[in-house]
């Protein structure tokens, strides 16, 4: 079971840019606020057509078999976490 979330990435020229991603949430070891990335869109440094008031970031590492990775994904964590709590439900009803 997969979870759609929407990325946030910096190339290597410092332009943001958003994407889908798909995750696995039981690769998930953990997820945290990302206050740098908030104050970077209400600095104006993230030209997304984000809205700098209410939009939050969550940092997610996941755990691979042999390594570990980190994202970074529009949404405050308990959006994020309700979001995997919903999905998982609704597998339960179908299976």
């Amino acid at each position: 079971m997969l979870v759609e979330l929407i990325e946030i990435k910096r190339d290597t020229r410092g332009i943001y840019s958003l994407g889908k991603v798909y995750i696995n949430p039981q690769q998930i070891i953990y997820m945290s606020e990302n206050l740098n990335m908030k104050e970077s869109l209400k600095e104006g440094k993230i030209n997304l057509s984000l809205n700098q008031s209410f939009t939050s970031f969550t940092n997610i590492k996941l755990n691979h078999n042999s390594y570990s990775s980190d994202i970074i994904v529009v949404g405050h964590p308990e959006l994020i976490e309700s979001k995997i709590a919903t999905k998982q439900k609704k597998e339960l009803l179908k299976g």
